[in-house]
């Protein structure tokens, strides 16, 4: 197994223990920072083609489902009605490596999607379709422990609704498959996402594995908004 395989799939271990024995990623190597950011603002700068992003989506289809709805293991995230700009950044951050998880980083390679236009394109595409019915909200008896700590923290950026910011790069929380907000609060702690924002360590470092599993069943259970 390679060393992407073992950081894609390395297990959940106890918080405290990471956070004491795993040095946070600070900083991405510069590099892979600026190659991202040059495909990123070629993607951006493209006009989609939003037929073409359909062509492109069914390379997609396999792991997020015919209509972008993810599924409920915490691997595929519902894309379906994602911001556009957020789905083009995190193409080019699994591109150069700045974000980990082995299917993906394939799939954004240049051997599948083979320029910054079909970044742009697919992601138009997957932003255009109306957010899923068939996702797996979290368990509603945890939510409680989640509501004052997403209003506190989290919800002056991603939003009242979870409807996150095109604009800034925000993702549209609201309504995600809930094992995937899980998982994603849990690679944040572990130090598997360098590419996040080092805030969100601060802002999550202290919950306890309740609050987190409450936060991210709110997360799933706030009123989904259609279109990006």
């Amino acid at each position: 197994m390679n060393g992407l395989s073992m950081r894609a799939h390395a297990p959940l271990l106890p918080i405290a223990l990471l956070l004491s024995a795993v040095p946070v990623v600070s900083a991405a190597p510069a590099a892979a920072e600026a190659q991202a950011k040059e495909e990123l603002r070629a993607a951006l700068g493209a006009t989609p083609d939003r037929a073409r992003g359909a062509h492109l989506f069914a390379t997609c289809t396999e792991c997020h489902g015919p209509h972008g709805e993810g599924n409920a293991s915490g691997w595929p995230p519902e894309i379906a009605g994602q911001h556009p700009r957020v789905i083009a950044k995190e193409l080019v951050d699994y591109r150069a490596g700045l974000r980990w998880y082995d299917p993906m980083e394939r799939i954004a390679g240049r051997h599948v999607l083979g320029s910054t236009q079909e970044i742009a394109d697919v992601a138009a595409y997957a932003a255009s379709l109306p957010p899923s019915a068939d996702t797996t909200p979290g368990p509603e008896r945890g939510v409680g422990k989640g509501v004052p700590i997403y209003v506190a923290r989290c919800q002056w950026c991603h939003g009242a609704r979870g409807e996150g910011n095109d604009e800034r790069f925000v993702p549209r929380v609201g309504g995600q498959q809930y094992e995937y907000l899980l998982r994603q609060l849990h690679d944040t702690l572990e130090a598997r996402r360098p590419s996040m924002r080092s805030q969100h360590l601060r802002l999550i470092e202290a919950c306890s594995t309740e609050e987190l599993m409450g936060l991210a069943a709110y997360m799933s259970r706030l009123e989904r908004t259609s279109g990006p």
